[in-house]
């Protein structure tokens, strides 16, 4: 999920500052026969483009503070434990590359034209959330089973429900479990430390049914 929203939020930042650009160094619109800054319809553009982006970064921020907040009361779960330290890092990494882009797409805007404010506020916004989530988020980062699914929740939130599940399966460090209809969920192996398998393992077969649910030998191994 976290790598399809930011591939949207680039594909809409791109046409986003080629505009902001446009409008900042007042270069001429073909189709309009005129310079960008006089264009009668670049306040509507800057707010159709910033509404777009709030609704993905809003949707992926709700999410995200959902999913850690699910985590808050491990005694939920029927075994729940902090993700593996290897993972925690890859995490930290990732959102502050997350964080410093968004803050960088906040100044770019403002420092190229004061015309582009609703792009300024939404970048603010989505760079305000990404420090946030960043500097409070972090210990509530966890892999639990319930009755019903596996949840593991970090930066992003992964729900992989029990229900028409048929395989588990690990290959290059990733956990996989392959549902009817060819639907095929995962999440990295490194989410759970190594002197966790053994209870993960057991908590996970313990709510599938092994006559219907194939196990593959290299997760047996874990």
């Amino acid at each position: 999920m976290n790598r399809s929203v930011n591939i949207f939020l680039l594909l809409l930042s791109f046409p986003a500052m080629f505009f902001v650009i446009m409008v900042s160094f007042d270069l001429p619109i073909p189709f309009y026969g005129g310079s960008a800054a006089l264009f009668p319809y670049r306040e509507a553009i800057f707010l159709s483009l910033a509404g777009l982006l709030l609704l993905i970064i809003g949707r992926r921020s709700m999410s995200r503070w959902v999913g850690v907040g699910m985590m808050r009361k491990p005694e939920r779960f029927i075994w729940c434990v902090p993700i593996g330290k290897e993972r925690k890092k890859q995490v930290r990494l990732f959102l502050w590359i997350e964080t410093v882009v968004a803050l960088l797409f906040t100044l770019v805007t403002y420092w190229l034209t004061t015309q582009a404010w609703p792009l300024q506020i939404v970048y603010a916004l989505l760079f305000v959330d990404q420090l946030l989530f960043l500097l409070i988020a972090d210990k509530w980062y966890r892999v639990g089973i319930t009755h019903k699914a596996l949840v593991v929740a970090d930066r992003e939130i992964r729900v992989l429900y029990f229900s028409g599940l048929r395989r588990v399966e690990v290959h290059q460090q990733t956990i996989y479990f392959e549902y009817i209809e060819d639907l095929q969920l995962f999440f990295p192996v490194n989410c759970i430390e190594k002197e966790q398998y053994p209870a993960f393992r057991e908590a996970l077969e313990s709510k599938l049914n092994r006559d219907k649910v194939f196990f593959s030998e290299k997760f047996k191994e874990l």
